[in-house]
């Protein structure tokens, strides 16, 4: 009798030890992007503070630095920029370039670009199914993260 209570709660303890059958690893689709490569979104994305970029449209992502902070900037697919070069806002080719701005997303980093430019970074975009996760990285900053919701 008293084995039968001892097989009776190892197999208890197994059971609820054990990871169940759901626990497996998240799947995750990555895709790399080269600097200045379209960005198209699938969903529409809603980022910290409520700002939503709209789905089913392409956009280049740049980095752009200016008085109010940091901010991951959605271009217009039409702006020619060099991967890697410097837009100075100041001049007219930045003055034109700013009214080809769809979105800014506020970034809550200090990054390492220059004060009033923008500048097209290469990405990583993790699809995670409720989130995509977007991890900027370059030769002058350091990888940056925005994480941002997926609204269907």
């Amino acid at each position: 009798m008293r084995t039968v209570r001892v097989v009776a709660v190892a197999l208890l303890a197994v059971a609820l030890v054990a990871p169940g059958v759901g626990a497996g690893p998240k799947f995750r689709r990555v895709k790399h992007y080269r600097a200045g490569e379209m960005f198209c979104a699938s969903h529409a994305l809603v980022a910290v503070g409520n700002g939503v970029v709209i789905r089913e449209r392409c956009y280049v992502v740049a980095l752009l630095r200016d008085a109010r902070g940091t901010f991951l900037a959605f271009l217009d697919p039409g702006a020619r920029i060099p991967p890697g070069q410097l837009v100075r806002l100041s001049t007219p080719a930045g003055a034109k370039l700013r009214g080809r701005i769809f979105y800014l997303v506020p970034v809550q980093a200090a990054v390492a670009v220059p004060m009033d430019t923008l500048v097209v970074v290469p990405m990583r975009v993790e699809d995670e199914g409720s989130r995509l996760v977007v991890v900027l990285s370059g030769p002058s900053q350091p990888n940056l993260t925005v994480v941002f919701n997926v609204r269907l």
